[in-house]
């Protein structure tokens, strides 16, 4: 049986790529998007996620767990990054940051783990970028 695999941030970039990877080695894939319907092309299919969106990601598990019956692997990709002396960066904007990239991949982690604990398994990975400078506020979020 192959290993049912989602990919936040699945719709471009490193996301992407991983997912199409993963697809070559056998793996049934879905990816998610803000919104998949901007998306001219996929290689995979792609469902509406927005990690700072909690009731996004509940229907979107919900949805690939109807069609597959599990998901085996949980990509915490999603992820938005700002940079500029922390003094010039509205709070609101360090908020989004923080929701974005340590709320969202916790929210997500809750969604999928009911579905794993009832699988007896499940492997969640996580890709962050953690540069090493005075931005404290990005490094914060990008390190979880």
């Amino acid at each position: 049986m192959s290993k049912v695999v989602l990919i936040t941030g699945g719709s471009s970039g490193i996301g992407k790529t991983v997912g199409m990877y993963l697809m070559e080695k056998g793996f049934i894939v879905y990816g998610s998007s803000r919104k998949p319907e901007n998306i001219v092309s996929s290689p995979f299919p792609l469902v509406a996620i927005d990690v700072r969106d909690t009731q996004t990601i509940v229907n979107a598990v919900h949805e690939i767990c109807e069609k597959e019956g599990r998901i085996d692997v949980l990509i915490n990709n999603a992820g938005v990054g700002i940079t500029g002396p922390i003094e010039e960066i509205p709070l609101e904007e360090i908020q989004n940051n923080f929701h974005t990239n340590v709320f969202g991949p916790i929210e997500t982690m809750k969604a999928v783990l009911p579905q794993m604990r009832k699988q007896k398994s499940g492997l969640f990975c996580f890709k962050r970028c953690v540069r090493i400078n005075y931005r404290i506020h990005t490094n914060g979020s990008k390190a979880f």
